[in-house]
């Protein structure tokens, strides 16, 4: 009985490896194009929102990206920070700063993360509190696709030659500490978010590269 049981369990096991690994290699991080812009568009129907990269949720924000999605795909490569200014939610008007922008990516648009810098310095401006920012799609969350997407940014930032990355997030929200924490992300400090954003209590994390 003790190795029918053993073998049951072995069996069962090799099963999860085998679900695992089925599920990280349909997991990409991929430039957008218009072939597969449909999927996008489909979340953003769904309530998507992407909070890393400014709020889409308006159907004129979405018509505004379907008659220039070439456009809207440049800003996703913006090494030179040359695409237009970001509105913060108070108004005020602040330039770019260099960036990449991935989508997530698991047989469909399920989410997107973001990785932007200053030349010369590790520092960030105020109004940017993280060099990652990421936002999975609700109906796409609990699949390890987060943790996935922040270790392969974190290795473009290593390739960049950055030191380390710095991440924020809610102090409530527990599952996105748990994925920072997996690509060892260091808790550096607790703080109250600037005016211009929610003024909630939030996380930083620093992850050395």
């Amino acid at each position: 009985m003790d190795a029918l049981k053993m073998w049951f369990l072995w069996l069962v096991s090799i099963q999860i490896r085998q679900s695992l690994d089925e599920m990280a290699n349909s997991m990409e991080l991929i430039t957008p194009s218009v072939e597969i812009s449909e999927s996008f568009f489909e979340a953003l129907e769904k309530g998507y929102v992407d909070k890393s990269r400014g709020k889409i949720t308006t159907d004129k924000d979405i018509n505004i990206i379907k008659n220039d999605f070439s456009a809207f795909v440049r800003t996703f490569d913006d090494l030179e920070a040359s695409a237009d200014l970001i509105a913060l939610p108070n108004g005020d008007k602040v330039e770019r700063l260099p960036s990449i922008t991935r989508w997530i990516w698991d047989e469909g648009f399920s989410g997107s993360i973001s990785l932007r810098w200053q030349k010369g310095t590790t520092d960030l401006p105020y109004y940017c509190l993280g060099h990652i920012g990421y936002e999975v799609v609700e109906w796409k969350r609990d699949k390890g696709l987060a943790t996935f997407a922040l270790k392969s940014m974190c290795e473009t930032a290593q390739s960049m030659k950055m030191p380390f990355v710095e991440v924020v997030t809610d102090i409530e929200n527990k599952k996105s500490q748990r994925v920072i924490e997996k690509s060892n992300g260091r808790l550096i400090e607790t703080f109250t978010k600037p005016k211009h954003l929610d003024q909630t209590l939030s996380n930083r994390y620093r992850i050395f590269l």
